[in-house]
């Protein structure tokens, strides 16, 4: 009756190498297709402009069933920047028993998994030889997002854009100092027209207005929004060539809450093109955008990952029920 605790610095010291994430969380979407893995839409509260809760349950295989609870609120926004944009809990239970196995922090995986599935989608819809990237908004998202498209393709200059200057510049010196020709910019259109690949990852607040065109777009570029696309102006975007998503079941729920500003219809989902149910891009000047909510699927094939190493290393602290 007693469960493994976590802490944040046992879990980042735990984390799987990005190739066996990657596996995990494609294995468990590719199993939403056979019923071997099963996901409901997160359910959440909106107390605040700017603030939120959500619970993310999940079951990404035969063995574990878990769920994430995470709150996010703009502190920057509130003045509050010191304190975290983001603070999460998951919690792990075995399938058949239905004991909890393990409480661990859920930070460093939140932080982790949008950049994987945005990988996962990238590879079907951007083209190999991607080498120019863009950010609109510089922070942890930008960050391992740059972390895991640059393992695939061959980014050599970036353009960053954020509401907060030193920010922007703060990132374009890293990427710099990595030997990518990098550089911050003073405006959004900059991080997005003539980029192979345009990373999105714009945090909810109060009274923010939409003000990237996809018709700045380049022909054959890609789009990752795990904002929900929020910084978009979204009534152009069926005129893009590929318009997917995350899960269809969740997107049409946060369409209809107005969490995601489109409202129009998707070519596919995620498990659709891992499948091949859709055959992702098809020509070299297609223009393909993919916006994904979030699902607690790919934070639960995660954590299973991780209480499989813990266990194996002796890790954690057993708490009592």
């Amino acid at each position: 009756m007693d469960f493994l605790y976590l802490s944040r610095a046992e879990v980042q010291a735990l984390l799987p190498a990005p190739r066996e994430m990657e596996a995990v969380v494609e294995a468990a979407f590719r199993g939403l297709a056979d019923g071997s893995a099963e996901v409901v839409p997160k359910n959440g509260l909106d107390p605040m402009p700017g603030t939120f809760f959500h619970a993310m349950p999940a079951r990404p295989d035969g063995s574990v069933a878990g769920m994430k609870w995470v709150g996010v609120s703009n502190n920057a926004a509130r003045g509050r920047a010191e304190l975290p944009h983001i603070n999460a809990l998951i919690v792990l239970n075995d399938l058949a028993s239905a004991g909890i196995q393990a409480v661990m922090d859920g930070d460093a995986i939140t932080a982790l998994r949008p950049a994987v599935v945005s990988l996962l989608a990238a590879r079907r819809l951007a083209r190999t030889g991607s080498a120019r990237i863009g950010f609109v908004a510089c922070g942890t998202q930008a960050r391992s997002h740059f972390e895991a498209f640059a393992a695939e393709f061959p980014l050599r200059e970036a353009r960053c854009y954020g509401r907060r200057r030193e920010t922007a510049q703060g990132f374009a010196n890293d990427l710099a100092a990595r030997g990518v020709d990098a550089r911050a910019v003073a405006e959004p259109r900059e991080a997005v027209e003539g980029m192979d690949i345009v990373v999105t990852s714009i945090p909810r607040s109060p009274g923010l207005k939409p003000c990237l065109d996809p018709a700045w777009l380049s022909p054959g570029s890609f789009v990752s929004a795990p904002d929900l696309a929020r910084g978009w102006i979204c009534g152009d975007l069926r005129r893009l060539d590929i318009l997917a998503t995350d899960d269809l079941r969740q997107s049409a729920e946060a369409m209809a809450s107005g969490h995601i500003p489109w409202s129009g219809t998707f070519d596919c989902d995620l498990t659709a093109l891992l499948t091949g149910k859709h055959p992702g891009r098809s020509g070299a000047d297609q223009k393909t955008f993919f916006i994904h909510p979030g699902l607690g699927l790919g934070d639960i094939a995660i954590a299973s990952l991780v209480l499989e190493r813990a266990l194996a290393a002796g890790a954690g602290t057993r708490l009592p029920r």
